[in-house]
């Protein structure tokens, strides 16, 4: 792909409406825009059995990479697609890297993912992680324990994602 076009599109959160996560995405893949809805299995409970489902880390999000100026309506006319997450008028542009550890963590663990929904994040020691496939990454602790539950957040958005690491694996600040 040309290298302007690309460098002119950013991410975006896209607010859907309820359970239309995978319908949005692959409507946007059909018209030719970059989506990422972030999924995992989970096991839900019926009253005759188990059954493994795919959710949406996100839910009622999608992640849209485009050139803003051109394809904002294109996204907005798409069945399902209600608005941008904004502040005022301006949707939020998230860094890919923020993207990028979304990915990774749901590629490497999906079975440690806990959602959480949150107004805001709780005020709590930010870290380091030392070594892994998420060393050098600044994290921020929510619980203490035998091992410390770290939350990537995804700016702009009312969600975290958690991930139990061992303590040893962290530094703060002070250590640093």
């Amino acid at each position: 792909m040309n290298q302007m076009i690309e460098s002119s599109k950013s991410w975006y959160a896209v607010y859907t409406n309820s359970r239309a996560e995978k319908k949005l995405a692959l409507e946007l893949s059909k018209k030719g825009i970059t989506q990422y809805l972030p999924i995992i299995s989970t096991k839900k409970q019926w009253s005759d059995r188990i059954k493994t489902v795919l959710v949406p880390v996100f839910p009622s999000y999608v992640f849209v990479k485009i050139d803003i100026r051109i394809e904002k309506l294109k996204v907005l006319e798409t069945a399902g697609a209600v608005k941008f997450v904004s502040v005022g008028e301006t949707p939020i542009l998230i860094d890919e890297e923020d993207i990028e550890t979304v990915r990774q963590i749901v590629t490497e663990y999906p079975d440690r993912i806990k959602i959480e929904r949150e107004r805001s994040l709780a005020p709590g020691k930010k870290v380091l992680i030392r070594s892994g496939p998420f060393k050098n990454r600044k994290a921020r602790v929510i619980r203490k324990g035998s091992k410390s539950s770290i939350l990537v957040s995804i700016s702009g958005m009312d969600t975290t994602v958690s991930l139990e690491l061992d303590s040893e694996l962290l530094e703060t600040d002070e250590e640093n």
